[in-house]
């Protein structure tokens, strides 16, 4: 029983560390790969090491800014990126709001002004400030904030926590830190013992949105798999050009006289060998099934653009693939997918559901679409409130809110009903 026991224990240590060696090369970049892979090579005779024949995708290495931007900093940037897409419909609105992304620090705020932007951009700084008004719309709201008092003014605007005296409070938030409590009264028209009432307001805010991402930051390479529509359908496959590969010499152990400690050495060795091809099989395995998912889930996106994006969590997929949600999260983390339009990235086909009439579920881009295209068939001279827009989306079986409603229409770029009008009679 002892006997049994003691080699039962072993075997799950073995299972363990294989299993974080898969994981681990899961989350890998393929350049990072290939490093791993070379070093394997050098330390394992058992190993050999065959590079990738071309850090180029099917057709040449012709990807977007959008997306190449997105691979380089593959969660907050990702993330802004992905607004970006829906949020501009002009490239060179979009490279003006690539310049201000590229400033974003790790808490989500703007590491440069404006002004500096617009330079960069070679754009008046009237239309760089335009810009990043609707980049401010985005969420987590607090994102692209040029201070921490913006930064807590945007997020109480989104909460509708903007009352007068919380907008004087967080415009001088310099006295409250310094304990000038009766200054700050006078300024905000209270009682000193109303202050903390006002501060308790404010007390649920991020004043760093962007550290709910990670921040290291990965280089920006070529896609990891291709994605092809032919007469059946999509079809999805690993590019070969970009993916290393290893090849395990199984080389027979010398049967002769030799040293006992260097056979138990040489069979580790071997053993290791093929742990790390069956790692790289995996890896390439679940990199495919998670891809193959996502194409067959969000085909309408593909062909017809973000708005026909279905709802899709990191859980649904998991589900489908049988594996763990942190398993998907590995597998489409920083990873692109050439398509035959451009190479995008694979969590650009995640998206939250909104919950519509009756329970159902629609993506936040669909919600997103519809307001940008009742807003675009009004009566310019009459414009919708966003009132009326909540009662189209229910007759139309969408359930959102007001504030979601004018939370879309920031993120499009689309002003208030009182501001479209009076474009429209200056017109």
């Amino acid at each position: 029983m002892e006997f049994v026991q003691t080699i039962s224990q072993r075997q799950t240590m073995q299972m363990g560390g294989q299993m974080l060696q898969s994981l681990t090369i899961l989350g890998m970049a393929s350049q990072d790969l290939s490093e791993h892979l070379r070093e394997k090579a050098e330390s394992n005779p058992f190993v050999t090491y065959t590079p990738p024949s071309a850090f180029a995708a099917r057709g040449g290495d012709e990807f977007d800014a959008v997306a190449a931007v997105a691979a380089d900093r593959p969660s907050l940037m990702a993330h802004v990126v992905a607004q970006i897409e829906l949020a501009f419909q002009t490239p060179a609105d979009r490279m003006i709001a690539l310049y201000f992304a590229e400033a974003l620090e790790p808490t989500g705020w703007l590491g440069q002004p404006p002004e500096t932007i617009a330079l960069l951009a070679g754009c008046p700084q009237s239309k760089a400030e335009q810009v990043l008004a609707v980049l401010q719309g985005f969420e987590p709201a607090g994102l692209f904030a040029r201070s921490l008092s913006d930064c807590l003014m945007i997020q109480a605007r989104e909460a509708d926590l903007l009352t007068w005296e919380v907008e004087t409070l967080i415009a001088n938030l310099e006295l409250l830190g310094e304990g000038r409590t009766k200054e700050l009264a006078d300024l905000c028209d209270c009682e000193p013992r109303d202050i903390p009432e006002i501060v308790a307001q404010i007390r649920g805010l991020n004043p760093k949105p962007g550290l709910a991402f990670e921040h290291t930051p990965a280089p920006v390479f070529p896609p990891d798999l291709v994605a092809t529509r032919g007469a059946d359908g999509w079809t999805v496959e690993l590019n070969r050009a970009t993916t290393p590969t290893i090849k395990v010499q199984e080389e027979r152990l010398p049967d002769g006289k030799i040293d006992a400690e260097a056979r138990k050495q040489r069979r580790r060795a071997l053993s290791e060998a093929r742990a790390l091809a069956l790692a790289l099989e995996r890896r390439g395995d679940t990199l495919l099934r998670t891809a193959a998912v996502l194409v067959a889930r969000q085909g309408q996106f593909l062909d017809r653009g973000p708005a026909y994006l279905t709802p899709l969590t990191l859980d649904d997929v998991a589900g489908e693939l049988g594996v763990h949600p942190s398993t998907v999260s590995r597998a489409v983390s920083g990873r692109m997918i050439q398509t035959p339009g451009r190479a995008l990235p694979l969590r650009a086909f995640f998206s939250r559901p909104v919950a519509g009439a009756g329970g159902e579920a629609v993506s936040r881009d669909s919600a997103m679409d519809f307001v940008q295209r009742v807003v675009g068939a009004e009566n310019p001279r009459e414009p919708l409130s966003d009132d009326a827009i909540v009662s189209l989306a229910q007759r139309s079986g969408l359930r959102i809110a007001r504030r979601t409603v004018a939370k879309y229409r920031s993120v499009l770029g689309l002003g208030s009903s009182y501001e479209r009008r009076r474009r429209a009679m200056d017109a």
